[in-house]
């Protein structure tokens, strides 16, 4: 008969300071024994049909398909991690919202959720995407403002008060000059950041790892 020993937790934790210790490394036991600490999630959301709908008002983003990217990739997100039923296409918002825009008079929100059937909708709001702060150095960055809402009662649900948003922000690395100096190697870093965008946009409604700020940038050149 096999005999399973189970150890108290502070004998856990003095055992993990020991093998670190003998390996010249201090890490806390307690990261060693349940991981990262997380990051809260800041609103969670109902379990409702969502659409995301990313809105570019100033022309920061030179391809819809990215715009399309970025809502496709928190959607999958939320999904992955089980918070919503259903995420519906986001280049379906973005083509509603083309057809329906006046002069002027941009289509409402609850009119893109009420056409695409969802019941809430992300409103992602853009203010900035660009692959250099200073138009010669590779460092590609984005930002944008997140709000629920909810369609069917035309409230908001998130944030509940101040400037109606939350600043989610993505930022990479330095990647290679001549990735950045061709016409191929900008769209590949295009589409990776407007991947990492819709990564932290969707942790806004999860609890995640602490991710290194200015991280590397994963980009293939297809």
């Amino acid at each position: 008969m096999s005999v399973r020993l189970r150890l108290p937790v502070f004998m856990l934790s003095a055992l993990a300071a020991l093998v670190v210790g003998g390996c010249n490394i201090v890490v806390p036991a307690a990261y060693m024994l349940e991981g990262p600490p997380k990051l809260p999630a800041l609103y969670e959301l109902p379990e409702r049909k969502v659409v995301i709908f990313v809105d570019d008002r100033d022309n920061s983003i030179s391809r819809l398909a990215l715009r399309a990217q970025i809502g496709d990739q928190a959607g999958k997100l939320l999904l992955e991690n089980k918070l919503v039923p259903e995420v519906i296409e986001s280049r379906s918002a973005l083509n509603f919202a083309r057809r329906s825009d006046k002069p002027g008079k941009p289509v409402s929100l609850e009119a893109i959720g009420k056409a695409m059937g969802a019941d809430v909708l992300i409103y992602v709001d853009m203010r900035g995407f660009a692959l250099s702060y200073d138009g010669s150095t590779p460092k590609p960055m984005a930002a944008a403002r997140v709000r629920v809402i909810d369609v069917s009662n035309r409230e908001r649900l998130f944030p509940s008060s101040g400037d109606g948003s939350v600043i989610s922000t993505s930022e990479t690395r330095p990647v290679s000059p001549d990735l950045y100096n061709s016409t191929t190697g900008r769209r590949a870093i295009e589409e990776g950041l407007a991947m990492e965008l819709g990564e932290t946009i969707a942790e806004v409604f999860y609890d995640h790892e602490r991710r290194e700020l200015g991280r590397e940038m994963g980009v293939r050149v297809k």
